[in-house]
């Protein structure tokens, strides 16, 4: 029965060992591709942003934090983001209407959505806030009313800070 997988190879088994060198070789092959791949990878030093779309919190409590909001005042989120950098799914960077300033639109999946959806339709008339790194962007508007969209904006950027975002998430930065 199976003869063919019994029988003895022609060859005797040290002819069948690679030698060293092609061992060796394979091996540096392997090792600078890899480092070429990560070289290549654009900004691969620099952080993933955190983004963030928060409720604004009324009072200091251990589910809140502190961001600064426009470099001058500070105000308090919830720890818990409906929205963070992983919930991402494209990015893009355009100018807006207001002189000098940027806009970078975001689209999120849809069970990020669906948390927006429900928390401001139960929550009109609190404050929400969009957190880049730490710092509100775009103010804290006021829910008028159930927010039903999968795409948002974070205004108020420079156009490097638009651009960097855009590229970071667009590039897959997720945390």
């Amino acid at each position: 029965m199976y003869e063919s997988f019994r029988a003895r190879p022609c060859v005797s088994p040290r002819m069948t060992r690679k030698p060293v060198v092609a061992i060796v070789h394979t091996l540096f092959s392997l090792m600078l591709s890899v480092c070429i791949s990560c070289a290549s990878r654009a900004d691969a030093s620099a952080p993933c942003p955190v983004v963030e779309m928060s409720a604004v919190a009324d009072t200091q409590a251990e589910s809140s934090k502190a961001v600064t909001l426009n470099d001058t005042t500070t105000i308090l989120i919830s720890r818990t983001p409906l929205v963070a950098t992983g919930d991402i799914t494209g990015a893009s960077a355009r100018a807006s209407q207001a002189e000098n300033q940027w806009v970078v639109d975001l689209t999120v999946t849809d069970d990020a959505a669906k948390r927006v959806h429900d928390f401001t339709q139960q929550h009109v008339g609190r404050k929400l806030a969009v957190v880049v790194d730490g710092k509100a962007h775009g103010g804290t508007p006021r829910i008028a009313g159930a927010v039903v969209s999968n795409s948002y904006e974070i205004d108020g950027l420079t156009r490097a800070d638009a651009e960097r975002l855009a590229n970071a998430i667009a590039k897959g930065c997720r945390r």
